[in-house]
């Protein structure tokens, strides 16, 4: 099952339309899990009114933060809460970014039965109308280990199963305080993944399936910058050749929020 994960700020403007595109796919086995920070532009109350239409209703699961989390521990959260099968595929979304197809969905699912892979990344439109060489990204290089150091390509959509991201150490996660990161959360979530998947099992998805909002947050741009310097100097995971049964712990627990 795809199990679609919305991280919400100030999103208020878009997260309809986050929903909205949800509610178009042609691919149905899914359900998600929206976090909404409160940032006062009303945002929960939009993704409510969103998430209450007929075809979502049933699927759609919002919750609202009383405080700021920011987006990785609103994303460790919500996993933890959206079930434990090893085998469920986790889509990352953020609440001001959507679908562009109603197709991509189905495109994901695709990618994981025809290439046995346990996680992908892709491309997206930098906006309706966009040419595909805004957001178009190539793959990283066949054999390629060192993925920290290598520009980084493992952008949106970013997806992986269950038990793959169960493998990531809670420390991995942290800053040197001790607290979860708040920004540059996707390299800290994927480049422990893709040191232990390396690029046999870490797939490109190259059609843009999603429009990506690139409105930066410019007033955490030096936090990330820190965080990443950190990341870049621990040292990276070991790559996993196989996936037996032994290597997918339960999810539960394996993160403290």
């Amino acid at each position: 099952m795809l199990r679609i994960i919305v991280n919400g700020g100030p999103c208020a403007h878009v997260i309809g339309l986050c929903l909205e595109s949800l509610a178009t796919q042609t691919y149905r086995d899914w359900d998600a899990w929206v976090t909404i920070d409160p940032c006062g532009d009303g945002a929960y109350e939009e993704a409510i009114i969103a998430a209450s239409a007929p075809a979502l209703a049933s699927r759609v699961h919002v919750t609202a933060n009383q405080h700021r989390m920011y987006s990785l521990y609103n994303q460790i959260a919500a996993i933890k809460r959206c079930g434990d099968d090893p085998e469920d595929v986790i889509v990352s979304l953020d609440g001001d970014d959507w679908f562009c197809r109603p197709d991509a969905l189905q495109i994901i699912a695709d990618t994981y039965a025809s290439r046995a892979c346990w996680m992908t990344y892709g491309s997206w439109y930098s906006r309706p109308g966009a040419p595909w060489d805004e957001g178009g990204w190539p793959a990283y290089p066949d054999g390629l280990t060192d993925f920290r150091q290598y520009r980084w390509l493992g952008t949106a959509v970013r997806t992986w199963k269950r038990w793959l991201y169960s493998l990531i150490e809670d420390m991995d996660l942290r800053d040197d305080y001790g607290q979860y990161f708040r920004v540059a959360e996707d390299r800290e979530i994927m480049w422990p993944m893709l040191e232990m998947s390396g690029t046999q099992r870490a797939a490109h998805i190259s059609e843009c399936i999603m429009y990506y909002n690139q409105s930066a947050c410019s007033d955490m741009s030096s936090e990330a910058e820190r965080n990443v310097a950190l990341l870049m100097a621990r040292p990276p995971r070991a790559r996993i050749r196989l996936a037996p049964l032994q290597n997918r712990r339960s999810f539960a627990g394996v993160f403290q929020t």
